[in-house]
């Protein structure tokens, strides 16, 4: 738990401030965003390029913030209009104040960083790893917290915390219980994985692949490999960096580093490795592990190739540090949940929701898995954004990839007709487009039989799950989401 003090020394140590003159505050919370400010908490006023947080100051006031983080040139006015008082790192406390104390920053992000970077150096966990990738990160930290946690208490990021205003949030949750902490790091420009690191101070660097996600931004896959490589780069003499060996961007990360390296995948050359692999359509995937001192025939209940390498490097994090095999064997038996979410839908139909992102990489792994379903397949595909000069050729391929195991295609968006040229140039025929999410809505409904198995799936801003919700017969949720 936070004090004020401990606030005023986290995003200004070059201040010296005396206990006895600053007032005793308990701060149960460090928020960004006003609706998910609690009692007592610390709300940082950000800057985005479409929200400004302190429009939200007063509404973080009315939940119950007794602190927030301001920009400097936007404090007095703030001051003024509510009566609230406002200081300066380096100047005096005020005894009392009403409403939330306002303290003065430069930049609150900056200040957000510093101060999490701050409360993280008071703390010394035995393992703190660190996971990103171009796709991936989010189901292989909840894996690797789902193996780690069986065995040392742990902390990790909640939902997709994985940006320079996000992870912060996570970094300032450690405590003195915590042995092992996880964090996922994902990025929009070159030099913020960088910034992450320097936030949590990895000793276990996770990475799962190098794609074009974010080909627009950074303009090359070189590019992108070169700011995930920052994680590796970030690692101590003493630690792990466990690299895909299936992906080559990311095994030539071993170059990299100068932390003992610990390969995952189907490679014959992987330390940690999966072979004789039977896929057994949603009920999961049966394959040989072998590892340092391991040879043994796994059940992993998450289906889809894809699960089974994000298996391994939690694995291979789980050898790292040490953990007995028998209690990471216990802790994969109860591994159910998935990065997607199944539901019952309409029509006697099961619903794979997979509708919360889409790239190349996760896009054939959805598709691969509604491959190994045994009923008819019906794929509802949307636009990948993001992906600058390749895009057309990249929803082209996907075309093709559908193609090959699907029954009916229904292609979504602007980008979506490549989609579906590139599965009638492969010779399917059932092909369907739609303009967005809710015109796809009564065509899905015109194409489905019962028992039909619906993969949706696309890109955020196309809101697929706009489909979902149309299609989900009663609510029941099958099995919850990662």
């Amino acid at each position: 738990m936070l004090q004020l003090i401990d606030i005023l020394h986290g995003i200004a140590p070059e201040h010296q401030y005396d206990a006895t003159l600053v007032p005793v505050m308990n701060i149960s919370d460090v928020a960004i965003d006003s609706r998910l400010v609690m009692p007592g908490a610390l709300f940082v006023a950000l800057m985005g390029e479409t929200v400004d947080g302190h429009d939200f100051v007063a509404a973080a006031a009315n939940a119950g913030a007794v602190i927030a983080l301001v920009a400097t040139a936007k404090s007095e006015a703030l001051a003024r209009t509510h009566g609230w008082s406002v200081v300066v790192p380096g100047q005096p406390i005020p005894a009392q104040w009403g409403g939330p104390l306002l303290i003065a920053v430069p930049d609150p992000l900056t200040a957000l960083q510093q101060l999490a970077a701050w409360h993280r150096r008071r703390f010394s966990p035995d393992w703190v790893v660190g996971i990103t990738g171009s796709v991936g990160k989010t189901s292989t930290k909840e894996v690797v917290s789902a193996l780690v946690s069986a065995y040392f208490p742990t902390l990790k990021s909640p939902r997709s915390y994985n940006s320079e205003s996000t992870l912060p949030l996570v970094a300032l949750q450690m405590d003195y219980t915590h042995q092992v902490a996880v964090f996922e790091m994902g990025m929009y420009s070159a030099g913020e994985i960088a910034l992450l690191a320097h936030i949590a101070l990895p000793n276990i660097g996770v990475v799962t692949t190098v794609g074009p996600s974010h080909l627009e931004r950074m303009g090359s896959i070189e590019r992108i490999a070169t700011a995930k490589a920052e994680l590796i780069q970030a690692l101590p003499p003493s630690g792990v960096a466990i690299l895909n060996a299936d992906d080559e961007r990311v095994t030539a990360m071993a170059d990299l580093t100068v932390a003992r390296v610990v390969r995952y995948g189907l490679h014959p050359a992987a330390d940690v490795r999966a072979l004789e692999i039977i896929p057994q359509g949603l009920a999961g995937t049966q394959f040989r592990l072998l590892a340092p001192g391991i040879d043994d025939i796994v059940h992993l209940r998450a289906p889809g190739l894809h699960q089974v390498r994000n298996l391994l490097a939690g694995i291979a994090v789980g050898i790292s540090m040490g953990i007995p095999w028998e209690t990471l064997r216990a802790a994969i038996a109860n591994i159910t949940q998935l990065r997607f979410v199944l539901y019952g839908g309409i029509n006697d139909t099961q619903i794979i929701d997979d509708a919360y992102n889409a790239a190349p990489t996760s896009m054939r792994a959805a598709i691969d898995l509604l491959g190994t379903v045994k009923s008819r397949r019906v794929a509802v595909l949307g636009d990948m954004r993001e992906l600058g000069h390749i895009e057309e050729a990249a929803h082209y391929e996907v075309g093709q990839w559908v193609a090959a195991v699907a029954d009916v295609l229904i292609a979504v968006g602007e980008r979506g007709r490549w989609i579906a040229e590139g599965a009638k140039h492969a010779g399917m025929t059932a092909v369907f487009t739609a303009p967005d999410a809710q015109s796809a809505i009564g065509v899905v409904r015109a194409q489905i039989q019962p028992a039909d198995c619906v993969l949706i799936k696309g890109s955020r801003a196309m809101a697929m799950e706009q489909i979902v919700a149309n299609l989900r017969a009663d609510g029941v949720l099958v099995s919850k989401e990662l």
